[in-house]
């Protein structure tokens, strides 16, 4: 049995397809970012290792003219677009993040930040997919006051409205829920359909998910969750994320082998997933334990008192 929820207007793409959708995905964008450089207004173009921040606040690229060199001066404003590969580092807490590591994330951020931190300006800069997933982590790790206050409003004085509008609508989705659930909920279903950043929008519904079971609707909350391996492909850890949340939220309902049946189904579709050891330990946990009767004669021993 199928688990996956979907509004009747959208047409079901099967899990295999999706993966097909995701290699083809990635290696188009692999492609397309070979090519790391910066243009400008009015179309000049800077191969990305000649450009450097300068004590300005601006930047400086050094090419070869001819058969000289020759340096020009912009700022962030005259740059239309950056096309840069990500860093390993935001990689690397992608992964961790979805592997359950949050805390682990957050070191690997701390070594990328303050080479980004210069960039921070430039159009959709990896400075702001960092912050993002700063805040993701922290509030994984239940710190959603913490997470909300990560970007301030120094910072947004500093980026292009664009990023500003998004880091401000990512502040709501990691915001504490406070005691108003709903509002959270309405708040949450008004950006899903504004935001045009896939992965901001795949973590729209992991939130309305997760707010949904604070409210006690785990059924509700498993269709949120499912809907992001199903409608979001591409963002693959947080495809692996929605599909855990919704395999633990089966088990909350006393569904737990629909819960592990959805896990191995996804491991069976994504054989080259790099989550296999989280999927496998998610399912161990949802298998039902082996009873053990202990010897007769053992005499019993002093458990922990839990706290």
């Amino acid at each position: 049995m199928k688990l996956f929820m979907r509004p009747s207007s959208v047409t079901f793409v099967p899990t295999s397809l999706a993966f097909a959708a995701v290699c083809l995905f990635s290696a188009t964008t692999a492609r397309g970012q070979s090519q790391e450089e910066f243009e400008l207004q009015g179309g000049r173009r800077f191969p990305a290792e000649s450009v450097k921040p300068s004590p300005g606040g601006g930047f400086t690229a050094t090419i070869t003219v001819g058969t000289a060199l020759q340096t020009f001066n912009f700022t962030a404003k005259e740059v239309t677009r950056a096309s840069l590969r990500e860093p390993k580092e935001i990689s690397e807490a992608r992964f961790l993040i979805a592997s359950d590591k949050p805390d682990k994330a957050i070191e690997s951020l701390d070594k990328v930040e303050p080479a980004l931190v210069p960039f921070q300006s430039i159009p959709d800069s990896w400075w702001l997919r960092a912050t993002i997933l700063r805040m993701d982590a922290l509030s994984v790790l239940g710190k959603n006051k913490e997470a909300a206050a990560v970007a301030s409003a120094d910072v947004f004085g500093k980026l292009t409205s664009e990023n500003t509008s998004l880091l401000k609508d990512f502040q709501q989705v990691v915001a504490p829920a406070g005691k108003n659930l709903t509002e959270k909920l309405d708040t949450l279903h008004a950006m899903e359909d504004r935001i045009v950043d896939s992965w901001v929008g795949a973590r729209i519904w992991l939130e309305i998910g997760n707010t949904l079971a604070m409210q006690g609707k785990m059924e509700d909350a498993v269709k949120a969750w499912l809907r992001v391996p199903v409608f979001f492909p591409a963002e693959r850890d947080l495809a692996i994320r929605g599909t855990i949340l919704g395999a633990r939220g089966l088990q909350q309902i006393g569904r737990a082998p629909d819960g592990e049946k959805l896990l191995k189904d996804y491991l069976e579709d994504h054989l080259a997933s790099p989550y296999k050891d989280t999927i496998q330990i998610e399912t161990a946990k949802l298998k039902p334990k082996d009873p053990k009767t202990p010897p007769a004669a053992a005499p019993p021993e002093p458990t922990e008192t839990t706290k």
